[in-house]
């Protein structure tokens, strides 16, 4: 297991929480962060302490849901009323809190004015559902039932009606021959019960529908369809939402949110007879068109691919007659280069073998001076060991001579001394009987004799 201290490179600094809060908290400075702006927005009086002469409220949008915290000091806190448009100066300043959040805070400092707000709270709702709404995109219902009548799909409509309506019979005059053509299911609620309409399409968007309708006739009490809850209910619902309500002069909130308003459930009845007559229509005519289209795209591309072809095999032609004759060119020039580089290339061999010849003698030349040079040193060398062998022979020849005349002087004496000796030997038996003078001759002799052996034997 790898030590981690030692693959890791310890940083030389940490950042804390609060200091990366505090750098991106400096570097998002705006300019109005820096001067006076006017504001306007709705009051609400929320803030029930005093934070060192301060109380902390809350701005709202006049058509929205967004708001932001409003510091205002304790007189002007007293001086405006909840849920009133506010006018006036101030300035933006920031506060960061624990979890790392950088808010914004809006101080009042000089009031304007203070009026009832241009719009109610219900009012301000209805503007939210709306934009948000808008901000969420209506869906296409002329593309749907289009699309599922090219692929030979079934278009499945849920429709909603009050229990005692009879729109249903308005619906199916509209639609004429093409009720066979739709898969139409009638759902009957009470339209004054908000919570039983809510309920109604919760259980309808499924996959089994294609289309939820919410259908009513004219006449009065149309508050059902301005009802915050059951509007709000059809913004996140998969399934497309109409609307067939039969009161043209008021539209009505759930109508402005609907993807697609229908003024009455006739209409709507109409509108799904025409967009499969039309659609059809279409088809054919597309159809037709396509084959138009197709043959004369299929002439025109035909004729392209003719010309095309026709340029390409010019242009084959034309590229064909200049490769032969840069072809015919390049095997000119690379046949003058080929001569010129044999040319070349004989003159080189010549000169260099000329050059190797001259350099085979001159070597040659000079090794058999070498071997000449040699050979008459070596009988220098050997004339001149002759000599000296000679000379060492002839001084060994005289030395053997002169050491042959020295070993027969030195045969001589001894022979001598042996006669000598003889004598000695015959003398001193003949002096045994003589006095003492023939002793002290006989040791001279003695002497003499040993003198000279000496002498011949250091010789």
């Amino acid at each position: 297991m790898p030590d981690t201290k030692a693959d890791t490179k310890i940083p030389e600094v940490f950042f804390s929480p609060s200091s990366i809060v505090a750098i991106f908290n400096a570097a998002t400075v705006t300019k109005e962060e820096k001067r006076i702006i006017h504001v306007r927005g709705i009051f609400k009086k929320s803030g029930t302490a005093n934070y060192g002469g301060n109380f902390y409220n809350r701005l709202k949008d006049e058509a929205g849901e967004n708001s932001i915290t409003l510091i205002t000091s304790e007189l002007m806190h007293n001086q405006l009323e909840d849920n009133k448009t506010i006018e006036f100066n101030a300035f933006i300043t920031r506060r960061l809190d624990k979890q790392g959040r950088i808010e914004l805070i809006i101080n009042l400092i000089e009031l304007f004015s203070q009026k009832v707000n241009k719009y109610s709270e219900e009012e301000t709702k209805k503007i939210v559902l709306i934009n948000r709404k808008v901000e969420t995109g209506f869906k296409d219902l002329d593309a749907l039932i289009k699309n599922r009548i090219f692929n030979n799909l079934p278009i499945k409509i849920k429709i909603i009606m009050g229990k005692s309506g009879i729109i249903d019979t308005d619906i199916k005059k509209g639609m004429g021959e093409a009720i066979a053509l739709y898969n139409i299911e009638y759902h009957k609620v009470s339209l004054s019960a908000p919570e039983e309409i809510i309920s109604k399409i919760k259980t309808l968007d499924t996959t089994d529908a294609d289309i939820i309708c919410l259908a009513r006739g004219g006449g009065e009490n149309l508050d059902t369809f301005e009802n915050l809850n059951i509007c709000e209910s059809i913004l996140s619902r998969k399934t497309i939402i109409a609307s067939a309500i039969g009161h043209a002069q008021d539209v009505s909130l759930f109508e402005k949110l609907a993807d697609k308003k229908f003024i009455t459930p006739t209409h709507f009845g109409t509108y799904l007879k025409e967009i499969y007559n039309n659609t059809i229509e279409e088809f054919e005519n597309s159809k037709a068109k396509l084959a138009q289209e197709i043959t004369t795209q299929l002439t025109a591309n035909f004729s392209k691919q003719i010309q095309n072809l026709n340029e390409q095999l010019l242009a084959t032609k034309e590229l064909h007659e200049k490769t032969k004759s840069e072809l015919a060119k390049n095997h000119s020039e690379q046949l003058i280069t080929l001569q010129t580089k044999l040319k070349n290339s004989e003159e080189l061999y010549n000169k260099t073998t000329q050059e190797k010849l001259n350099l085979h003698k001159t070597e040659t030349e000079n090794l058999k001076k070498q071997i000449q040079d040699t050979t008459e040193l070596y009988q220098k060398k050997l004339t001149e060991l002759t000599e000296l062998e000679k000379e060492k022979m002839l001084s060994l020849t005289t030395q053997v001579q002169t050491l042959q005349e020295q070993q027969k002087q030195k045969d001589k004496m001894i022979e001598q001394t042996s006669n000598l000796a003889s004598t000695y030997q015959k003398q001193l038996s003949e002096a045994k009987s003589s006095s003492n003078s023939g002793i002290i001759i006989a040791a001279i002799i003695a002497i003499i004799i040993g003198i000279i052996i000496g002498m011949s034997l250091s010789k």
